[in-house]
């Protein structure tokens, strides 16, 4: 459910409930106070001229008795009818006034004298009423002016306090519009709202960083088809003039040419779409598992060496090697590695595998030619072939995927070097005995 009423809104409400709920009690503590304060003073008012009632009772007239003890808004009435005559005229003991009785607007006092003289003692309400009035509006009056002054402090706080989130709208609404690199960036984030502004600009940089991948991987994936098509189109059209021929031709020896032209083709066309299976497995990043790389590396040396029988392919290197990574990839790196190797050699290619400080390392060395001088990068990219005997430029453009997927990387700096983190495991190792190499990758790459 959408709120109607905004966050600074419910704030400076919730704050002008909060001070008008002090005001209220405050005032109605005040109101209290003030009046038992002015009750009291009724009360020791009458308790003073009740006092001097009974002191100067029966020393003198009734009427002089009145005016001593009238003022003061007491008004006092003497009655002497029962006065005991057998008395002497001699100052009388103090009896103890009675409580006040209220009768109205009025509160009254009776005394009696120890004469037999009574006094009635009267003082009016009228002045404390006033003064409560006056006491009301002036806290009514003030009450309000206050809470609209709470009111006016509490939107302005609010407002200032709550910035932070306008910044974060404003933040928002331009990255919708197209912006990038826009940040809070706060200046403390030891407070809730520096934390959120914090964590904020953290999901930006993570929502950048995931387009950013995504549009890489995207026009990675788009060159990729582009490369893929362009290079199988040379084999296919070939494949398909080839068998078109085939059908046309009469004499045996042409056939059996087309028909060879027509296998080579296919295969070819089979290595190359092979490799790019590999290639599209590195990007999408499978699983790794723990192996024995010395095993793949052994298992590929033999196969290079019964496939040239006239090169001395050689392997220096552990035993046992216990990696983990993804084993049909870096199976396929090393076949590379020494197809690339075998094409150019004269006589021998050395393979060497080291593993210090944690780090697999893998060298194959020919005694051929090698890169072209400031094309050592480049050669391992994809769909670049730097010999000119027609390949696909795809073996080590697959050494380099595998490197990077095993958060490694491929080199050149005289021979090829396959370097990536080992790290240990405990999960099941994968079956070595049988290579999992399609036969179609064998040959040139």
């Amino acid at each position: 459910m959408r709120p109607t009423v905004s966050l600074r809104q419910r704030v400076v409400l919730a704050g002008a409930l909060v001070v008008a709920a002090v005001l209220t009690v405050s005032g109605l503590i005040a109101y209290v106070s003030v009046r038992a304060r002015l009750d009291e003073n009724l009360e020791r008012l009458l308790d003073d001229r009740a006092r001097l009632a009974a002191e100067l009772g029966g020393t003198m007239p009734a009427d002089e008795l009145t005016d001593r003890l009238s003022g003061s808004d007491v008004a006092v009435s003497v009655d002497a009818r029962r006065r005991r005559a057998d008395l002497p005229p001699a100052v009388p003991d103090f009896v103890p006034p009675a409580r006040a009785r209220d009768h109205g607007p009025q509160r009254t006092r009776s005394v009696v004298l120890a004469d037999g003289t009574r006094v009635e003692l009267a003082v009016s309400t009228g002045g404390v009423d006033d003064t409560l009035r006056r006491l009301l509006v002036a806290e009514v009056i003030g009450g309000v002016a206050a809470l609209a002054l709470a009111v006016l402090l509490l939107d302005r706080t609010a407002r200032r306090a709550l910035r932070p989130l306008d910044d974060v709208v404003a933040t928002a609404g331009r990255i919708a519009a197209g912006g990038s690199g826009e940040r809070l960036r706060p200046d403390r984030t030891d407070t809730e709202l520096g934390r959120m502004a914090a964590a904020f600009d953290e999901m930006l940089d993570a929502l950048e960083a995931a387009l950013a991948a995504s549009r890489t991987a995207e026009d990675r994936s788009r060159r990729f088809l582009a490369d893929s098509a362009h290079q199988l189109r040379t084999p296919v059209a070939g494949v398909a003039a080839s068998a078109e021929a085939l059908v046309l031709a009469r004499d045996e020896p042409t056939r059996q040419r087309l028909a060879a032209n027509l296998q080579a083709e296919a295969a070819r066309l089979g290595r190359l779409v092979g490799t790019l299976v590999h290639l599209a497995r590195a990007d999408a990043h499978p699983a790794p598992a723990p192996f024995d790389m010395a095993v793949v590396c052994r298992g590929e040396v033999e196969r290079a060496g019964s496939r040239h029988p006239g090169l001395s392919v050689t392997y220096e290197g552990p035993e046992d090697l216990e990696v983990t990574g993804v084993v049909d990839l870096l199976r396929e790196a090393v076949a590379n590695l020494l197809d690339n190797a075998t094409r150019h050699a004269r006589r021998q290619v050395a393979v060497s595998v080291a593993a210090p400080d944690g780090t697999v390392v893998l060298s194959v060395r020919d005694d051929g030619p090698g890169v072209p001088a400031g094309a050592e990068d480049r050669a391992f990219d994809r769909f670049v072939s730097l010999d000119g005997r027609g390949g696909a430029g795809l073996g080590l453009a697959v050494v380099r995927a595998a490197a990077e997927l095993h958060g490694g990387r491929a080199a050149w700096d005289g021979a090829a070097h396959l370097e990536f983190p080992r790290t240990g495991g405990q999960a099941e190792r994968q079956t070595l005995d049988q290579p999992s190499r399609d036969p179609r990758l064998e040959g040139e790459t």
